[in-house]
């Protein structure tokens, strides 16, 4: 599966759980650029009609749910033989992960944990949606610590006529009811029951009822009282304590009537911990007491004395009597439907192999090892990506066929999924990271991205992470650096902009100021004369522009500004500047000469170039050594002589 796509959208990223009836992917909808997690029904399952009725139900009844303690469904969808649904991705780890880590729980934080999963029962309930699988396993515990209730995988309406499918017992054997165990009937009270079993264990870190099989545990919820939790933990409130007795009531009429009725509760034990404000009935509600003997004459015996009992007494004893013949034979129906496995057979009769694939070993060790019948032996263990490690892979002889017993059974164990610890490839050259992705037997997809500062070529990052453990064959996906992506902008005008607005304007385009340079011209002190690159034209973001600001009129009265056109079909020109000044008072000239590279560039193609002087003087311009004119240009400096 891994690597596969389903409906054209979702991409099998890696496998992250699996239960009786489906697996779990992590996958991306590369529609909506998002993690969601995949439910696929185990292929095995696929030809059994009620199996895939189950599965159609799941979706269904939790399509309906919007809530935000229970896990979204997304999609639902089936490709060639593939039964999927999409659901919210959850991250984060399971109740059971966290009481197995952290033991009996503190009893605030248990109450926190019970009102989230009670307030989704309660939404469910509402929807007539009976869970019947509440368990630790099946409610995630996101980083944030909101609590979701998932796995509907057993969840179906509820109506008058609620039953166990086919006859069989569904749920986990240590949550579920009484009313399970017998087969009978299921309603709210039955997640209620199994959410009192979950609150016992977080306080305790224990469950109440433990066996060395399934069945001894199913009698044990059927007959026996639990040990009152704050026996084992006398840190839990008496509140608390009252509240978790009364949901895991045997009888169904002594349990909170619905999930609503219990949140009260939960929510009253934040205030009141030490209260024993719960009604209901007590633990012990059987207690012992003399019970008078039955004369089937219609009287009864008191001593030596002989007393006529009443019509109305009569009616009450026969009805009694009635009662427990009922009870007695729904006890006689129950203990044949348990035990009808453990009555002694004779040897050489034929009998059905039972179908052991996709079970738990040591469960089935425990349940059918009867050397009168079929005795259970691992032959080996194999890795195996489509079972749980300890789960049942194959077996000889197969299921279904008539052999005499008592027989030997083999069966192949999974060790689980080969796992491989991903290497650690940021920062390596892609080639390489190739290379010890082969090395790993792993498979890897390269995806480009723009980066600033990891060079062209380098792996930014991938997924899975470093030291994940993934299976053999597994997609990688590497990150690689295309480099700083080139973005090209338009150059503003600048010329003419005050130095901040100037600034403002390259900034906003994603170019960069550069050296900026004073310039005495006849523009306002702080105006912008020239601009390093010319206005309009396509740059690269980040790009230095330099700036020549205007620092107001020369002081020297005999100063004077010319402007010269340059040429525009030559990018660098020099020019040349001759003339004569007077020196002093007295008619004395000395010879000037100006000579200096421009760009054709500035100054929007304008060179603005400063003379000193007195009165009338004549210069001559040159270009790149060509003189500019035919006669001297003539320029007026003021000052004696004007």
């Amino acid at each position: 599966m891994i690597g596969s796509i389903l409906g054209n959208r979702y991409e099998i990223i890696e496998k992250i759980g699996a239960g009786g009836m489906a697996l779990v992917y992590k996958a991306r909808c590369n529609l909506l650029n998002r993690f969601v997690a995949v439910k696929v029904l185990r292929s095995e399952l696929i030809e059994d009609q009620e199996f895939i009725s189950r599965f159609n139900i799941e979706s269904q009844a939790a399509a309906s749910l919007s809530h935000a303690n229970i896990v979204s469904v997304y999609d639902v969808g089936q490709q060639d033989d593939i039964h999927y649904i999409v659901m919210e991705y959850i991250d984060g780890i399971t109740l059971k992960e966290v009481i197995n880590k952290n033991g009996a729980l503190p009893w605030k934080e248990v109450l926190n944990f019970s009102i989230q999963i009670c307030s989704a029962l309660e939404h469910a309930h509402k929807k007539n949606i009976v869970h019947r699988d509440i368990k630790p396993h099946n409610i995630m515990i996101s980083n944030d610590g909101v609590l979701k209730v998932t796995d509907f995988g057993i969840a179906r309406a509820a109506t008058s006529a609620t039953l166990t499918l086919g006859g069989n017992t569904i749920g986990s054997v240590h949550y579920f009811s009484p009313e399970q165990a017998r087969g009978s009937y299921t309603d709210e009270k039955s997640d209620i029951y199994s959410l009192g079993i979950v609150m016992y264990e977080m306080l305790t870190s224990k469950v109440p009822f433990d066996g060395e099989s399934p069945v001894a545990v199913a009698i044990k919820h059927i007959q026996e009282q639990p040990v009152p939790p704050r026996t084992i933990n006398k840190n839990i409130p008496i509140a608390l304590q009252s509240i978790v007795l009364k949901a895991i009531c045997k009888d169904q009429g002594s349990r909170y009537s619905s999930a609503g009725s219990m949140l009260n509760d939960l929510y009253q034990a934040f205030e009141q911990p030490d209260e024993d404000f719960v009604g209901g009935e007590n633990i012990d509600d059987s207690p012992t007491r003399k019970i008078p003997i039955i004369n089937i004459s219609g009287s009864e015996n008191v001593g030596k004395k002989k007393k006529k009992v009443k019509k109305e007494d009569r009616v009450a004893v026969i009805a009694a009597i009635i009662t427990s013949m009922f009870i007695i034979g729904g006890l006689t129906a129950v203990g044949y439907h348990v035990f009808k496995d453990q009555i002694p057979v004779a040897k050489n009769m034929e009998q059905k192999v039972p179908d052991l694939v996709g079970q738990e070993f040591n469960t089935i060790k425990t349940s059918y090892n009867d050397p009168d019948k079929f005795i259970i032996e691992q032959a080996e263990q194999q890795y195996n990506e489509e079972y749980e490690k300890g789960t049942i892979i194959s077996q000889d002889p197969a299921a279904n066929i008539v052999v005499k017993i008592p027989q030997t059974i083999k069966v192949v164990v999974s060790k689980g999924a080969r796992t491989i610890k991903v290497p650690d490839l940021v920062n390596q050259e892609y080639r390489q990271a190739e290379i010890m992705l082969d090395e790993n037997d792993l498979n890897y997809k390269v995806i480009d991205e723009f980066h600033d500062t990891v060079p062209e070529g380098i792996v930014i990052r991938h997924i899975p992470g470093e030291g994940m453990e993934v299976q053999e064959g597994d997609i990688v996906q590497l990150y690689v650096s295309r480099g700083r992506k080139i973005k090209m902008v338009n150059m503003p005008d600048l010329v003419g902009k005050t130095e901040d607005e100037a600034k403002r304007m390259v900034s906003e385009r994603g170019l960069l100021v550069g050296e900026i340079k004073p310039e005495e011209s006849d523009l306002p002190k702080g105006i912008v004369i020239r601009q390093g690159i010319t206005a309009n034209s396509e740059v690269e973001e980040k790009t230095l522009v330099d700036l020549v600001v205007s620092k107001g009129k020369a002081t020297d009265e005999n100063q004077r500004y010319i402007n010269i056109q340059l040429p525009q079909d030559k990018e660098r020109v020099v020019i040349k500047i001759e003339y004569y000044k007077r020196v002093g008072n007295d008619y004395v000239f000395e010879k000037v000469e100006y000579e200096k590279a421009h760009n054709t560039s500035e100054g929007d193609g304008i060179a603005s170039i400063a003379l000193q002087g007195r009165g009338i003087i004549y210069i001559e311009v040159y270009i790149d050594g060509q003189k500019l004119g035919d006669k001297k240009t003539e320029i007026n400096f003021g000052g004696d002589g004007e």
